[in-house]
């Protein structure tokens, strides 16, 4: 909980909406949102998904304890603005005039990809305490490690033409221009309408941020890779 009022917090103060997807929550038990203290709560919109739908959607597929990309896309097609960010609760999103410099030329058929640094939750809880407003002094205390941790020049660009010069089998591995899972993913509403979103074959999570860089590139358009502006991503453990 403590993690998700970081990273909704910061959501809400840089997006105009900002949509929660909740897979497959018991029905007995709370959104997660309901038990979090928000700023520009007006901005949340919530999408439930209770056990019951979600295996109505995966048909005869097991119902996963969390389905991405389905999640992802019941987002993506209730989203209202013209560019819409894909990401995850775990994210510290960057400030709004940060995010507005990145997309002031973004075109339909391109995306933009953010490289990630992680931080500890301990750490924010010593520098920052209850203070859910960490935006404008991350950098200062955690500094710009996806400079160097990733090995990006300040941005990088694939196309389709530079991807079919490569092997097959090659292709979709280098459509990834930062692989991570929970992605921080830019476009513009008709990029993301085009590609239909991200694959829902795709139900058991691996590569989905992988595959959709390589469905824009597949579509004749680029993404583009940056490090700036900053942006942060909350540890947590990881299961299989």
């Amino acid at each position: 909980l403590e993690s998700a009022a970081y990273s909704l917090n910061s959501m809400l103060r840089t997006f105009d909406e900002v949509i929660y997807v909740d897979w497959n929550t018991p029905d007995e038990s709370k959104i997660v949102t309901d038990e979090l203290e928000l700023v520009n709560r007006d901005r949340l919109r919530v999408v439930e998904i209770r056990p019951a739908l979600a295996r109505e959607i995966l048909g005869d597929a097991p119902a996963q304890p969390m389905c991405e990309v389905l999640a992802r896309n019941a987002g993506i097609r209730r989203a209202k603005g013209d560019i819409i960010v894909s990401t995850n609760i775990d994210i510290i999103a960057p400030p709004r005039a940060h995010l507005d410099v990145l997309c002031a030329d973004l075109l339909p058929g391109e995306m933009i990809t953010l490289a990630k640094q992680d931080v500890e939750l301990d750490d924010l809880r010593k520098h920052f305490g209850e203070n859910t407003d960490v935006q404008k002094h991350m950098p200062l205390v955690f500094g710009l490690w996806p400079l160097e941790k990733r090995l990006l020049q300040p941005r990088l660009t694939m196309t389709r033409n530079t991807l079919l010069a490569y092997p097959e089998r090659a292709r979709h591995a280098l459509a990834s221009l930062i692989c991570a899972c929970g992605d921080f993913q830019v476009a513009h509403r008709d990029t993301w309408f085009e590609i239909k979103g991200f694959e829902e074959e795709m139900k058991k999570r691996l590569y989905a941020d992988t595959t959709v860089q390589y469905q824009v590139l597949m579509n004749g358009g680029r993404v583009h890779a940056t490090n700036s502006p900053p942006l942060y991503h909350i540890e947590h453990e990881r299961l299989n």
